[in-house]
């Protein structure tokens, strides 16, 4: 697959995010115990011979760059090509805030786009989607279809907004809705294609010489109505855009979930990410732990149930945890009560604290606080 270059938008920094997004990307959030949500496009460009990968940045991304670490995880290390990590030193406005769409995104590196990449065909992804997508059996499919381009679909509801397809007799899209909602008409799109170059390059500078910023309601649509056949690939697995503090905590809390886990970490894709080398786990003799998935590193000595904890974690005697995510080497203190909440890292939770939130409204402590 030496002919196919992919590139991950991971510049997203929803509002909805709030504290978790404050100082990372969503691409970078941490997610099941030991991942980042950017390990899964990498890690599907991985399994399908992809070997150049850009990955399209703008504002928070030292957390991402340190996870990435030059790419070695995923095989993408390598003097000529592998990882290219894409700041905005295309625009001269490049402060002015966040990309409001995915081509400005991709105007942004223009000259990475034109000038850098040899490749005939381009895999575009977001960092935030929580999908196992076999983007071998993607990129086959593109190339038997003769499309000119093919949008990865999903045929459930998807949280929150998003475009969907409406697939004809022939099985190529005759219409794109965009920001539904709910189960709606069509196919829900989980916004990867794959494309030619030359064509990603017209909807880039159509867009830029009419002054479009987005991807799907200008340039797609523009591309659609002069006769651009999208063909639909179908994902059967587990797939969320996370783009709220809800959808981050019920993604997680899926995962506890044996059926919905089986099709997100599939045997024959393994979802590949950066090591942390922490030591076993050590369980007390009080402790209880029940559905729960657990990290290296950690001390249990209270009770853990329904819940997600990151390597380095401790639970004191006394605690309990329930329906909770856990970033890496959070202290609960003894006798402490946690509900519905999402810890982020290096948080210290003093003795007989009780905080307690919703699944609809997880109650999210910053990182590094004290309290």
């Amino acid at each position: 697959m030496n002919n196919v270059h992919g590139i991950i938008y991971a510049y997203h920094a929803f509002p909805d995010l709030k504290t978790l997004g404050a100082h990372r990307t969503g691409a970078a959030l941490p997610f099941c115990g030991r991942y980042r949500l950017i390990d899964f496009a990498l890690s599907g460009m991985m399994h399908a011979g992809v070997r150049n990968v850009g990955v399209i940045m703008q504002r928070g991304y030292l957390s991402l760059m340190e996870h990435l670490a030059g790419g070695r995880s995923w095989n993408l290390e390598r003097h000529t090509g592998g990882l290219h990590l894409l700041p905005p030193y295309g625009l001269s406005d490049a402060n002015k805030g966040v990309y409001e769409g995915g081509i400005e995104a991709l105007g942004a590196v223009w000259s990475y786009l034109s000038d850098d990449i040899r490749e005939e065909y381009i895999l575009l992804t977001r960092g935030d989607l929580c999908a196992n997508i076999d983007m071998r059996a993607l990129i086959d499919a593109h190339l038997q279809s003769g499309a000119d381009i093919t949008a990865v679909c999903a045929d459930a509801a998807v949280a929150g907004s998003r475009h969907s397809f409406v697939p004809g007799p022939d099985g190529f899209a005759q219409e794109m809705l965009s920001w539904q909602s709910g189960r709606g008409s069509g196919l829900a799109s989980l916004e990867t294609y794959v494309l030619r170059r030359d064509l990603l390059l017209d909807m880039v500078r159509w867009s830029r010489e009419h002054n479009r910023l987005h991807f799907h309601q200008d340039a797609l649509t523009h591309a659609m109505a002069e006769g651009c056949r999208v063909a639909i690939f179908l994902h059967e697995g587990y797939a969320m855009h996370v783009t709220s503090e809800a959808d981050y905590f019920r993604a997680n809390m899926d995962m506890l979930d044996p059926d919905k886990r089986r099709t997100l970490f599939v045997p024959d894709r393994r979802v590949t990410t950066r090591a942390r080398s922490d030591v076993a786990t050590y369980y007390g003799d009080a402790s209880c732990v029940k559905n729960s998935l657990v990290a290296d590193g950690c001390r249990i000595e209270g009770k853990v149930e329904n819940s997600i904890l990151f390597g380095g974690v401790t639970v004191a005697p006394g605690a309990e945890v329930r329906n909770c995510v856990i970033l890496n080497d959070t202290v609960v203190g003894e006798n402490a009560r946690l509900k519905c909440v999402i810890s982020d890292k290096n948080v210290q939770l003093s003795p007989y604290l009780d905080l307690a939130g919703s699944e609809q409204l997880p109650l999210v402590v910053p990182k590094g606080s004290k309290i």
